[in-house]
């Protein structure tokens, strides 16, 4: 009306103090929203139209459509604010060229009026909208990377503004204040998702590539660390967090960050809490160790790789990890270390989080030990080629323990194959490299007396120089027990076997008689009648005396005796249904160890039983399942694999 009025004197200077006048109230009062969501659902509707039907947009805006539609971009109704606008204008073809020919003739009209100066707020508005819209579709999605494709989405919006209302008259490009725009929020999300980028690593390999995009650009790579380190501190290091989780997710973190950042400062500022952390829990090196040994994990892919090396200083690289040399930031500079440990492996890392290696050798010579001697014969194939690794990691000298160990275990073999007696075994261990075990007091049976003593003949005059002290404590028999025409197949100690051997003399006996019988205390021998109580061999006939079972009146122990020195973990395939009630018998031992020892893991609990309760049978199997009933009935708290009290 205003342009009608002045006419042709439109151009005068009161005129166009008048317009200005007129154009500033009206687009920064409700006009401005208006103009807002006309621009918003405009721009929503052309970018669903230019990539559902490239064609049909290029037509109708020309050229500028052929990257968008190109990039694959896509836009659906459930991403959509304005639903209703959506179904109307892009329902088919029809409706979605007569909404481009409107968009026409709006831009042409708007531009007519000489008001996109005044309404540029509106338009920059509408533009984040558009950017929000797309960032917030972007959320979760780790798998694909999001950044190149909205960014063509971004300049197609630029480019649209700039030919259809002359944005690109303004003093900041719209491009460029686009794409500024799309980074810094993008970057704030990858920035906010991290720590789960990293948990589902390496599957968010693409978020990564995104995030290292935007911390370049940004050159915000000390705030994303301190963001991410607030993170980890606030949902990873608690004491409801295994410390096998926690030592997956540094090593996530190690792989993400270098990702990340190459120099390797952010996984310096990340990483020194959790190392301090991992410090502080008793079970880190066994649950290191573990990793490293199992054949399922990363860790060991790591040890086993061959191209790992150690220097003249004892530090280990990898050939064939060639990160691209990049020289460190300013950051770096106040950060301890970066320059020594950026170069380093994965495995490298987690053995500097002590101060020394020997405690990771001496859990590893722990390890090693209890597969030996948890072993029915003399096969140490796969402890050699563990040994063979780790000696790529801490040097031949640090494994010496180890190689004695292995050794025995191939001397044994040749003894025995000397010994030439098929029904006796031992393995043979040099005292001063093996872990001390306790002794059973009481006294063998005369029968298992004779085949100790071949045996002892035969090693001695083998190895002269050397004297022979039997572990009866982590020795095993294998008995058959026949019973009424049944044959009961079972794996025992010693102290138990010399038990049955005394019901076998006197069918009935009480325990103090069995205790002078065997020479031993009341609680060994009491343990030993329990243990064949369970399997139905003896039954108590009133307090403290016990007699063979009716059925097993005329029970004999077969001569075919089978011990092997070599195993602590022994399993027993005809354990009885109340092997759980004995195992609540022994949960006064297990919390007195953890009360005296700390967390402890199952194998080492395992083998204190052992010691404690020489009478015991209960196999690793069994006492698994024990403690996860104790985790579950919240008598017990397991952290990584170790098991320690509430």
């Amino acid at each position: 009306m205003l342009q009608q009025e002045f006419g042709n004197t439109a151009r005068s200077a009161r005129a166009d103090v008048a317009w200005s006048a007129l154009a500033y109230q009206a687009f920064t009062g409700p006009a401005a929203h208006v103009v807002q969501e006309w621009i918003y659902a405009s721009l929503v509707c052309v970018l669903h139209i230019t990539t559902t039907w490239p064609s049909l947009a290029q037509a109708a805006l020309g050229d500028v459509c052929a990257e968008l539609a190109v990039s694959g971009s896509e836009y659906t109704a459930d991403e959509l604010p304005s639903h209703a606008i959506y179904t109307r204008v892009c329902g088919n073809t029809e409706h979605a060229l007569q909404f481009l020919n409107d968009f026409e003739q709006s831009c042409k009209k708007l531009m007519g009026l000489k008001v996109l100066d005044y309404a540029k707020h509106s338009v920059l508005q509408a533009v984040d909208r558009i950017i929000d819209d797309q960032v917030q579709a972007s959320a979760s999605q780790w798998e694909t990377q999001c950044l190149e494709r909205m960014q063509t989405a971004t300049r197609f919006i630029a480019q649209l503004l700039d030919t259809r209302l002359g944005s690109s008259q303004w003093t900041e490009p719209l491009e460029q204040y686009a794409d500024n725009a799309l980074h810094t929020r993008f970057s704030a999300q990858r920035e906010h998702e991290l720590f789960g980028i990293i948990v589902d690593f390496p599957d968010s390999s693409a978020a990564i590539a995104d995030l290292r995009a935007c911390v370049e650009r940004h050159r915000s790579m000390h705030a994303v660390a301190t963001k991410l380190r607030k993170a980890v501190q606030q949902r990873l290091l608690h004491p409801g967090a295994t410390t096998s989780d926690i030592l997956a997710q540094y090593i996530s973190c190690i792989r993400c960050l270098r990702l990340l950042d190459p120099s390797s400062t952010m996984l310096e500022i990340v990483a020194s809490p959790i190392r301090t952390y991992l410090r502080s829990r008793d079970d880190t090196v066994a649950c290191i160790i573990h990793d490293m040994v199992s054949e399922e994990s990363e860790l060991f892919e790591d040890l086993a790789n061959g191209s790992i090396r150690i220097d003249a200083e004892g530090k280990t690289y990898d050939e064939d990890c060639v990160l691209e040399w990049t020289p460190l930031p300013i950051e770096a500079k106040s950060v301890y270390g970066t320059a020594l440990r950026r170069d380093a492996d994965v495995l490298a890392l987690l053995v500097s989080i002590y101060d020394t290696q020997s405690v990771f050798v001496q859990e590893f010579e722990l390890h090693v030990a209890n597969q030996l001697l948890a072993h029915d014969g003399f096969d140490a194939a796969r402890e050699i080629r563990q040994v063979e690794m780790m000696k790529l990691r801490f040097g031949s000298a640090a494994l010496e323990r180890c190689e004695v160990m292995l050794k025995d275990v191939a001397d044994s073999k040749r003894v025995c194959q000397g010994v030439r007696d098929p029904i006796y075994s031992a393995l043979v261990v040099s005292r001063q490299f093996w872990e001390p075990s306790p002794a059973d007091t009481f006294t063998v049976p005369p029968r298992m007396h004779v085949m100790r003593d071949q045996f002892t003949r035969v090693f001695e005059a083998l190895r002269p120089a050397r004297s022979l002290e039997w572990r009866d404590a982590q020795s095993r028999i294998e008995l058959q027990v026949e019973i009424n025409g049944r044959t009961l197949d079972v794996s025992t100690r010693p102290s138990q076997a010399a038990a049955l051997f005394a019901f076998q003399n006197t069918p009935q006996l009480s325990v103090c008689e069995l205790a002078q019988n065997m020479e031993c205390s009341e609680d060994l021998a009491l343990s030993c009648i329990k243990f064949w109580q369970s399997h139905g061999v003896v039954r108590e006939t009133s307090p403290r005396v016990y007699t063979t079972a009716d059925h097993a009146s005329n029970a004999c122990v077969d001569d075919t005796l089978d011990l092997d020195n070599d195993a602590s973990d022994t399993e027993d395939s005809h354990a009885p249904a109340s092997r759980t009630d004995a195992l609540h018998m022994h949960f006064n031992f297990i919390v007195g160890m953890l009360t005296n020892f700390g967390p402890l893991p199952l194998d080492r609990i395992h083998s204190m039983l052992a010691m404690f309760i020489p009478g015991d049978q209960t196999t690793v199997d069994e006492l698994r399942a024990f403690l996860a009933q104790m985790v579950r009935e919240d008598r017990l708290d397991m952290a990584g694999s170790t098991y320690k009290l509430k």
